[in-house]
């Protein structure tokens, strides 16, 4: 008899085992909270915009919040703060698109916090097929099988845990931290690249890639049949009763606007631009366009064809305080002529430098 119990036993104590196991970590999961789910702990951990994005909008403290891809990663949230009189949260993520730019303006909605939204708008949303979400969907959630998800991941227990037990160990003994690790745990420089990617004319040269471009040959109408209804789409998204909605398209270098040359878009960008600006300036919300400005001819700036150094985000968070670049359906037309001349003074410097030593 006792032989054949044993196998039970065994089984028994076994998943009693795994059960506390899980429940260990499970706690432990949810005391560190690095996904920032119950709690805000402010540098504390490692942090990473694609896990913490919900949990932020949901708990942290702000009024105004910030939302964009990488061209927004290096804003000074400081300065946003003496700038604006405000309380900022900026969420921002490499390559964030329109999907997943509506799941982060979903749940503003759903926190009830931010009176103001800052929403950077990518020419690519327009002009490339859409792309789904890459956000964990449960942590948008807080039904108790999205919690319970939350406390048994794996990446939590086997990644973040250790991580956050480790930066604890290096608090303790007073070790230092390359800068990388001491900015990724802050939420003002949360996905700040400022001080890992440098800029300047010899990066920006090393890092473009320059063909003999032949003009291509497109139906733009065909293309702007597509191009109007994901703006008309884009704009639908969003609830233009809650809060002040302001849009802005962020100072890509003249390469870009050169470049779109030969693919013909540079007729259809700056008209996708107008219809945007007519579209949001009738539904109630406010755009700047910061794609004229002079600094766009000056390479020594940016890092390649669309990412710009931290004094730029500091310009645009100055010219939001002063309203300098702000687009209405009566000025934008006139807002975008200077981009022309702009890329042609580029051109010009780029062809003598151009191949880099």
């Amino acid at each position: 008899m006792k032989r054949q119990m044993m196998p039970k036993k065994w089984i028994t104590s076994f998943l009693c085992l795994v059960l506390a196991v899980l429940l260990l970590l499970s706690a432990a999961a949810w005391v560190v909270d690095p996904y920032l789910q119950f709690r805000i702990r402010d540098n504390a951990y490692l942090l990473s915009g694609r896990f913490v994005d919900a949990g932020l909008i949901r708990n942290y403290d702000y009024d105004t919040l910030m939302i964009g891809s990488s061209m927004t990663q290096n804003f000074d949230m400081e300065l946003f703060r003496s700038e604006m009189g405000c309380k900022p949260l900026h969420v921002s993520l490499g390559g964030l698109n329109a999907d997943e730019m509506d799941e982060l303006v979903q749940a503003a909605y759903a926190a009830g916090k931010a009176e103001t939204l800052y929403l950077c708008v990518d020419l690519s949303y327009f002009t490339d097929e859409p792309e789904p979400s890459q956000f964990p969907p449960h942590l948008f959630r807080t039904d108790p099988l999205s919690r319970l998800r939350y406390l048994l991941s794996y990446e939590v227990w086997f990644r973040y845990l250790p991580i956050d037990r480790g930066l604890l160990v290096f608090d303790r003994l007073g070790l230092p931290m390359p800068r990388k690790f001491a900015d990724s745990r802050s939420i003002d420089r949360l996905e700040n690249w400022s001080g890992e990617e440098p800029v300047g004319e010899d990066v920006f040269l090393h890092n473009v890639w320059v063909e003999a471009m032949q003009p291509h040959k497109i139906d733009e109408e065909a293309v702007w049949r597509e191009i109007q209804p994901r703006i008309d789409a884009f704009l639908n998204r969003f609830d233009f009763d809650y809060g002040r909605h302001i849009f802005f398209f962020p100072p890509y270098s003249c390469l870009f606007w050169y470049n779109s040359y030969f693919t013909q878009y540079f007729r259809l960008y700056q008209r996708a631009k107008i219809y945007f600006v007519e579209r949001a300036d009738a539904m109630g919300a406010e755009v700047f366009d910061f794609q004229s400005a002079p600094f766009t001819a000056d390479m020594s700036i940016y890092r390649d064809v669309l990412h710009y150094g931290p004094e730029i985000n500091d310009w645009m968070t100055r010219c939001f305080a002063s309203g300098d670049y702000r687009a209405t359906a009566e000025n934008i037309a006139a807002l975008q002529e200077p981009i022309a001349g702009n890329t042609e003074r580029f051109m010009e410097h780029f062809m003598e430098v151009w191949p880099p030593a």
